[in-house]
């Protein structure tokens, strides 16, 4: 099942209850010490201004479009920036008993608690004002939209969540493309056998072909391969060593086997590339 359609069944299966709904505005000097709160969940949407939050003893700075989740029993500070004084939505609520204490939390455990601002940034916000424009008004009907409207938000904080997860996962995966790619460019010259260096990374051999590949639009064995016939070819116009020597030094222990790959990569043959080139280059020079 699609994790957003699972995240709206949990959400649905699970009723909860609003404790408070509030708007925090025109207080630069505002501040609260460190507590938490062990009955309830809460949530502090970012409208304006900046702010400095500590999370479980690791501090987070904040601005607009971002968003602040506690789920229960989470230790945190808040304090706002005098210069550009937080304006923020927050909510408290529950989830009704019996809720399994597996699943008791807004987001899951171990996930950051500060959603950086994305796409679903203003869909969140116009919700958090209705549902703060229902409980300040409190009109006939008000918690049955409330209620809803909390149910609408948590499944959007699910969306920003998993956006910002994945975006994340695509920083370290392009991260660890760079750092396979800077590993094969210094050891082209050693025998490299893919699964020693998924081992190398510490990473799942396939999840390694399929990054590099999606960072770069080849594979770390082709790029091993086009390496290694990048210097062959270097070699072959600036030096005199004989092909089964220029084979070694890049990596390849078999000359035939170097000849039928550089054949296959460069469009013909090593001698024949050699021929041509060293030809070329000589009358550029001025040598006979």
């Amino acid at each position: 099942m699609n994790s957003y359609l699972e995240s709206a069944q949990r959400y649905n299966d699970q009723e909860c209850t609003i404790i408070y709904v509030g708007k925090l505005a025109d207080h630069p000097h505002w501040s609260f010490p460190t507590h938490k709160h062990d009955d309830l969940h809460e949530i502090i949407y970012v409208i304006d201004g900046k702010g400095s939050f500590t999370i479980n003893g690791t501090k987070h700075s904040v601005q607009q479009g971002d968003l602040l989740v506690y789920n229960k029993g989470t230790l945190h500070e808040e304090k706002s920036d005098p210069e550009f004084p937080l304006s923020t939505y927050y909510c408290g609520f529950r989830f009704h008993e019996g809720v399994h204490p597996d699943r008791d939390w807004v987001v899951s455990p171990g996930s950051e608690p500060v959603i950086r601002s994305n796409r679903y940034s203003e869909e969140l916000c116009s919700l958090m004002q209705t549902m703060f424009n229902e409980f300040s008004i409190r009109e006939d009907g008000y918690e049955y939209i409330s209620h809803h409207v909390l149910k609408a938000i948590l499944i959007i904080i699910h969306r920003m969540s998993h956006h910002q997860r994945t975006a994340s996962e695509i920083v370290l995966s392009n991260n660890l493309a760079e750092r396979v790619k800077d590993y094969l460019d210094t050891n082209y010259r050693q025998p490299i056998k893919l699964k020693e260096l998924a081992d190398h990374f510490h990473i799942d051999f396939y999840y390694l072909i399929h990054m590099y590949s999606k960072h770069y639009g080849t594979s770390p064995y082709h790029y091993l391969i086009q390496r290694r016939m990048g210097e062959a070819t270097r070699l072959l116009v600036s030096t005199k060593k004989k092909v089964w020597e220029i084979a070694k030094l890049v990596g390849y222990d078999n000359p035939n086997y170097f000849t039928i790959l550089f054949t296959k990569t460069v469009g013909e043959s090593p001698r024949s590339f050699r021929k041509q080139n060293q030809k070329d280059m000589f009358v550029e020079n001025g040598s006979t």
